[in-house]
């Protein structure tokens, strides 16, 4: 398996998830009774690779689970679905992560997290998968996993010409400057953004600020996620030394639980990173929002995510401009000012 050539690689945490659904979110020392239990598989890395698996990409996981069911069960999910698990290992020196999620009526999650097995993930880990890492185009990595191991591994995948995606979540309110550097994607947040930047993000003005600091510390391309308001996209390249943003609106859809959707949208950004290379960023992330708007109609996690036969055939045609028939028109883009390229100028452009 190791000697084949794939098209993403995921570094980060796998979680199992225990999903309960109830009307609202309990007050202190309040019992809420549940209307439905759900067993699914997680952590934001496992996710994405998930996602990126079901859209087509040929995806190798580097992870770390516990010597226990939740560790057996999730490697079998992973080869259920084609991901190659062989840089996956395991420890006896904790058991695999678990996350308790409580779903309210609105589909709004919130989360108890242990992270487990996903702490004693190493660098020697991920170099053990050099092979297949040079194979890959992309490489994505996320916050579940030591911040020093997270940043190894994006300097290990740029060192071997990976075009790298980061998802600092859940949220830092610091990233050492080498991740910046290391970092050719960065997805993440409003509340995420305004942790790392110090900037609210209550307007556009706020948020367009807050990816313009992020271009400042080295980023070439940032989305932040806006929930149901879709995303905003953004490009300082040498092609575009004037920050090129555009705000994607997410299809219109009625929301039975949001946990996830995140995660699939940077997956699906993954996969077209790698598979379909030829488009814009921009079109790239309009078709990752709408692929993650999917997926909050429907109950779990990776469960949620549909397959590349379940969703319309134009997300997979290189020449296809749908926005406006599927709801994601482009309401925004804006050719920032010279006075605020100043603010952006960047000693090295990746």
């Amino acid at each position: 398996m190791v000697d084949e050539m794939f098209d993403v690689v995921v570094v980060g945490s796998c979680f199992v998830d225990l999903i309960c659904y109830v009307p609202y979110f309990p007050k202190f020392k309040e019992t809420v009774k549940g209307n439905k239990f759900q067993l699914d598989f997680g952590g934001k890395a496992a996710n994405q690779c998930i996602m990126a698996q079901k859209l087509g990409a040929k995806t190798t996981m580097i992870a770390k689970i516990g010597n226990d069911q939740f560790g057996q069960d999730t490697m079998q999910n992973f080869t259920k679905f084609g991901v190659n698990v062989d840089f996956i290992s395991v420890t006896d020196k904790a058991e695999t992560g678990l996350t308790s999620i409580a779903v309210n009526n609105a589909g709004e999650p919130a989360f108890i997290s242990m992270a487990g097995a996903n702490r004693h993930l190493i660098v020697e880990d991920i170099t053990a998968a050099e092979t297949v890492i040079k194979s890959c185009p992309v490489m994505v990595c996320d916050k579940g996993i030591p911040l020093k191991i997270a940043a190894a591994a994006l300097k290990y995948g740029k060192s071997l010409d990976c075009r790298t995606l980061f998802n600092p979540s859940p949220k830092l309110e610091f990233v050492p400057d080498d991740v910046y550097v290391n970092t050719d994607v960065l997805v993440l947040n409003k509340e995420e953004g305004e942790s790392l930047t110090s900037i609210a993000a209550c307007d556009f003005e706020g948020m367009k600020n807050i990816i313009l600091e992020l271009h400042k510390r080295g980023i070439s391309h940032v989305v932040l996620t806006l929930g149901s308001e879709g995303a905003i996209s953004s490009e300082m390249t040498l092609e575009h030394k004037i920050p090129l943003m555009i705000h994607t609106r997410a299809s219109k859809v009625e929301a039975v639980d949001t946990t996830g959707a995140g995660d699939a949208l940077t997956g699906a950004l993954a996969f077209y990173l790698s598979c379909y290379p030829q488009l814009s960023f921009s079109e790239m992330v309009s078709r990752a929002v709408h692929i993650a708007s999917i997926t909050v109609t429907a109950h779990g996690v990776q469960s949620s995510y549909p397959t590349r036969d379940q969703i319309d055939d134009w997300l997979f045609d290189a020449n296809s401009r749908k926005f406006k028939e599927l709801g994601l028109e482009l309401l925004h883009n804006e050719v920032i000012e010279d006075k605020d390229v100043e603010k952006c100028e960047q000693s090295s452009v990746l």
